[in-house]
């Protein structure tokens, strides 16, 4: 694994994410299904144009753009534990991820920070949703680290921070292995198809 040290969201950093599987994407890696094959298309896509596809942002995400530092920083002082901010983690030229944080030698940091009532539901049945499951295991699985410390933090509520620690699943790096070679396969596959 190579990481590249750029800031996240800056155009470095998009360029250096061109064309790979990433974080977002586990979910749909580990199913292997239509949506791998929709996604293989939309890399070939970057590579031949060097440009992302349009992201889409909502008030959700930019509230979360917007309170990462302060979730950051309530880990901290909640765990003692120190992140270590990090832009780009690329595990070969088809898949990477970015994390936001290391811990240490052996852990990960992934925060999220919801809206008020997508909060509450959480403190209430601690479920993770699934594809924030599967971009943990694919973060666990181009790192090669441990652990990674869900943080699901909202300052509106007097317990604003939530830390759960999910661990390396081996079922899913199974199914990632599988789903990434079947996915850069599929890259291949179309790329030859063009170019023929």
């Amino acid at each position: 694994m190579k990481v590249l040290n750029c800031q996240q969201g800056t155009a470095e950093w998009s360029v250096a994410r061109l064309g790979k599987f990433g974080g977002t994407d586990a979910q749909a890696v580990m199913t292997a299904g239509k949506g791998l094959e929709t996604l293989a298309f939309e890399k070939v896509v970057e590579i031949m144009t060097g440009k992302s596809k349009e992201s889409y942002t909502n008030p959700d995400m930019d509230r979360g753009h917007e309170l990462e530092m302060s979730a950051r920083n309530m880990y901290e002082i909640e765990t003692g534990n120190t992140v270590t901010e990090v832009g780009y983690c690329q595990l070969d030229d088809y898949s990477g991820c970015s994390p936001d944080g290391f811990i240490g030698d052996d852990g990960l940091v992934e925060i999220k920070c919801p809206r008020n009532d997508v909060f509450v539901r959480y403190l209430y049945d601690k479920k993770v949703d699934p594809k924030y499951y599967a971009q943990m295991q694919m973060q666990m699985y181009v790192t090669g680290r441990k652990w990674v410390d869900y943080v699901v933090f909202n300052p509106n509520f007097k317990k604003s921070i939530i830390v759960k620690r999910i661990e390396i699943d081996e079922e899913s790096q199974v199914k990632l292995c599988s789903g990434l070679a079947q996915g850069i396969t599929k890259i291949k596959e179309i790329n030859s198809g063009i170019k023929n």
